[in-house]
Order: structure tokens, then C-alpha cells, then sequence
């Protein structure tokens, strides 16, 4: 058998694009070393600056301090003459450099892991040879825009019988090509920490033993509204301990830090950006986050408590809608509402117990193995 040489196609649109394609990337190198060569691959080349600015900078921005322009964006490019338009512009510079990878690098296999990619990779693919496997992941579990579904000669992954449904039923994709499976997680979540490894965590952290935990976490640009949890958190007295990681957020980072050293409190805990997630969700009792898709099912697979203060309009709403219908989270937009809830997780452990018995009915696993086995045999 031929060697394979896979491409994982990605854009930096968030983490929930570009971690999967590096674990399943990763993965298959490991299961099979002598069979497969995997290439991760940026989207866009650094002459795109145009289509860089628009996609990943403005998607940082618009998603985490202009919302309602997010929303926009996200509904207007919803419908054909968008999908078209929108295809046309990056395909000007980005289709050639495609084309030129594919072929200098003898590529048998194209995973795409963003909307915005596939059509480019499905024309990309028909000049350099039409025998090169096509298949789209996509990263969305619940609310999946329409743009995923437009290419139809292609094999599609969905992480939700949701999805797989409404790409047959109201996409009119080819039942034989859509496949289900679960979620892609971060393999350290896969295993809950044990009550010896959350008290080391808690010692190399500075975190008091006896101290209940309130986390709040929003992905690498922190989460939208911190300071206002924060001030209120002190203005309260309260001795949970409160731990805020502010991601690549610079200001949120001094502000909080800030507001902390003037209150003289020295029951909370900023860290800015961090690669100990898996520790800090592992000791803390309530989690108040955003609703990002590996956000909400690491947070779950570890069996805690979610309590969305803010989501994404379009992409996040099902993710929400799952957390909070399974009754293992919150939607809740006002701080001091947030904060109770949060002191009543930490406060009743019967509650928290009865949380992780309703995930562990959930049956969440790992998706990373079956997934890799598939693009593999695919």
C-alpha cells in the first residue's frame, strides 16, 4: 500500500479549528507511522493579508468585544450569493497556493476543518487530481452554519445525530456521506483528577486546601464582562476562592490584578494565558465560561458545573441549548445572578454530585481515536 499524505486544512479562527486538526494530525502519526505523513496547513498564505485581517483578526474581535457585528456577518454570509461572493475573493490568491501545495507536497487525502475552506479545496482539488479525498469535519456540534453543507461531493463528519439529520433532511446531503461521531476532546480531559491529584494541583498553585473554587475561564481572549464579576466578587467578601484566567488579554490581566491588590483580597487568583487548564477545571467547584464547543464538553467531561455568562450568536446557541436542557449548566446574563449561582454550587455538594450523575448519563468520550481510524481507512 501506498504511503498516504494527509492535509489537515485550518484557518486561526479560534482554537476550535486548529486544535483538532493538530490532534488528529498528531494522532495518525502515531497509529501509523510507516502509512501516513500528515501536513497541518494554514488556509491562507501571509500574502492574504486582506482575507487574514477579515477572517481571523476581525473573528477575534467581532466575537469577543462587537457581537451583534459577528451575528451579522454570520447571517448575511448565510445565504448563496455570499457563499459565492465570499468564495470568489479568497479564491483569488488562496486557490493558486492551495493548488501549489497539493502538488508539491503529493497530498492523497484533504481534511478541512473551516466553512470558508471548502469550496476552495473541493476546486483546488478537481485541477490537481479528483481522485484526492475530500473530507470536512465539522467543528460545530449543534449549530453548524450553512456554508458547511453547500460542497456535497464530499465526505462529512458531523459530532451530533443533530447534525447528521439536518445535513440529510434540510441540506439534501447524500445519507452515505455524512458520518457521526462523538467529539474531538483534549486527551487530558479524558480522565478525572483524583482527590490526591486536585490537593497537589492546589499546593503548586497557591490554592488554600479547604477553599471551594469558582473559575472563570473564556478562551484565549478571557471571558467578555470579567471585571465586572471580579469587582462584584469583592465587593462581597466572600472566602470562595476565585480564580480568573484572562488568555492573551492584557487588560483584562491588569485590571483584575489591579482590583484585586487595591481590595487587599488575597482569595483570587489571575493567571493570564495558561497551558493547565485541564488543573484548574479539575479543583475548581463552578465554572463560569462561554459557550465555545471544547469548552462546553471538557468542562463536562470533567464532571463540573458550566454557568454561560455569554455565547456566540449563530455558532453557540446549540451548545447552550445542550448544556442547559441536559441540566448540567446555566445560561445566566446578569454578574450578581452569576455569582449565586456559583455560590450555591459551591456550597452544596449534593447539588454537585447530582450534576456529574446527569454527564455521566450523557456518555461522553473521546472521539479522537474513531476519527483518526476513519480518515485512515477512508
Amino acid at each position: 500500500m501506498s504511503q498516504q499524505r494527509i492535509a489537515f486544512l485550518y484557518l486561526n479562527t479560534g482554537g476550535g479549528h486548529v486544535a483538532p486538526a493538530r490532534a488528529l494530525s498528531r494522532r495518525i502519526s502515531e497509529r501509523y507511522p510507516q502509512e501516513c505523513e500528515t501536513f497541518l496547513f494554514n488556509g491562507f498564505s501571509d500574502r492574504m493579508k486582506l482575507s487574514r485581517f477579515m477572517f481571523e483578526d476581525g473573528y477575534r474581535i467581532a466575537s469577543n468585544y462587537f457581537q451583534p457585528g459577528y451575528v451579522l456577518f454570520y447571517q448575511v454570509t448565510s445565504n448563496a450569493l455570499s457563499i459565492r461572493a465570499g468564495n470568489y475573493l479568497i479564491s483569488l490568491k488562496g486557490l493558486p497556493y492551495l493548488v501549489d501545495f497539493l502538488r508539491d507536497q503529493g497530498i492523497t487525502k484533504v481534511v478541512c476543518l473551516h466553512e470558508v475552506l471548502i469550496i476552495m479545496a473541493r476546486r483546488a482539488i478537481d485541477r490537481v487530481n479528483r481522485n484526492i479525498k475530500l473530507v470536512t469535519l465539522v467543528t460545530d456540534p449543534f449549530t453548524a452554519h450553512p456554508l458547511w453543507f453547500h460542497v456535497k461531493n464530499q465526505d462529512l463528519v458531523v459530532f451530533s445525530e443533530k447534525l447528521r439529520k439536518e445535513a440529510v433532511e434540510r441540506y439534501g446531503f447524500p445519507r452515505d456521506r455524512v458520518r457521526s461521531f462523538p467529539f474531538i476532546l483534549n486527551p487530558i480531559f479524558e480522565r478525572r483528577y483524583s482527590e490526591d491529584e486536585k490537593a497537589a494541583v492546589r499546593r503548586r498553585l497557591g490554592i488554600p486546601a479547604a477553599n471551594p473554587v469558582i473559575l472563570i475561564a473564556g478562551g484565549g481572549e478571557g471571558l467578555q464582562g470579567a471585571e465586572s464579576l471580579i469587582r462584584l466578587f469583592l465587593r462581597m467578601g466572600r472566602t470562595e476562592t476565585l480564580i480568573v484566567v484572562c488568555g492573551r488579554n492584557r487588560l483584562l490581566r491588569r485590571h483584575a490584578r489591579s482590583m484585586t491588590e487595591r481590595s487587599g483580597a488575597k482569595n483570587v487568583i489571575v493567571f493570564g494565558f495558561v497551558d493547565f487548564m485541564c488543573d484548574l477545571v479539575n479543583v475548581a467547584d463552578a465554572v463560569i465560561t462561554k459557550a465555545g464547543a471544547s469548552t462546553v464538553l471538557e468542562i463536562l467531561a470533567a464532571g463540573k458545573p458550566a454557568i454561560f455568562s455569554t455565547y456566540i450568536r449563530g455558532q453557540e446557541l446549540g451548545n447552550v441549548l445542550y448544556a442547559v436542557y441536559n441540566r448540567v449548566a446555566w445560561y445566566i446574563k446578569k454578574p450578581k445572578e452569576i455569582l449565586e449561582k456559583a455560590f450555591e454550587l459551591t456550597g452544596n455538594p449534593g447539588l454537585r454530585g447530582e450534576i456529574r450523575h446527569r454527564i455521566d448519563a450523557l456518555g461522553i468520550r473521546n472521539g479522537l481515536e474513531d476519527m483518526a481510524e476513519y480518515i485512515h481507512d477512508l
